[in-house]
């Protein structure tokens, strides 16, 4: 059993990107659709219209919540693969440099 683990960088951020891009635009299209029916509802009179539209509101506060709390969790995704790869990197760079002052000893 194999305890090493590869991470593709590449695909890491190509996907949190692609992720972050996705929920973007579904954002945007769910506010154009609440404007439009906010408009709609608007002409229209009665107390459950303005249930409706309170409601409609609240739904969209809670719905761009949710966008942004995962977009930051996809940005955090990010950031700690960038984190893990520098770690790795400079591992890879201290290693390198000890085998090179070992064999120059020699």
């Amino acid at each position: 059993m194999s305890t090493e683990i590869k991470i593709n960088y590449e695909e890491v951020y190509s996907k949190t990107a692609e992720l972050r891009q996705r929920l973007q635009s579904e954002l945007r299209e769910a506010e154009a659709a609440y404007r439009q029916a906010n408009q709609s509802l608007r002409r229209m009179d009665g107390k459950s219209n303005a249930e409706f539209m309170e409601l409609m509101e609240n739904n969209r506060i809670k719905t761009q919540n949710t966008c942004n709390t995962i977009i930051k969790l996809i940005s955090f995704i990010e950031s700690s693969a960038k984190q893990v790869e520098r770690d790795e990197m400079l591992i890879a760079r201290t290693f390198a440099r000890s085998r090179v002052s070992r064999t120059r000893r020699r």
